[in-house]
């Protein structure tokens, strides 16, 4: 239960039952700030997740920079075969 306070008509509520709109007056919540909660970069930084996503990211990358290095040699190669 996260209660928040309505800008316009100054009334508490909770945000999640209220579906972000106040039952008074109708106007728009403010979004509640998340404290106590651990966002999913903390939970893999206190879990030792984040090797495996880093090896994974290399790996990603590596590959993309190899395709992208065929296609460039692919087209030297097309336009050199073009001027002859």
């Amino acid at each position: 239960m996260t209660l928040v306070k309505c800008l316009e008509c100054g009334s508490e509520q909770d945000f999640e039952e209220a579906v972000g709109y106040c039952d008074n007056c109708g106007k728009k919540l403010p979004v509640p700030h998340k404290r106590g909660k651990e966002t999913a970069r903390q939970k893999m930084r206190h879990d030792g997740g984040s090797a495996t996503v880093a090896r994974a990211n290399v790996a990603a990358t590596a590959g993309i920079f190899l395709a992208g290095a065929a296609a460039v040699v692919t087209l030297a190669v097309l336009v050199i075969r073009s001027q002859f």
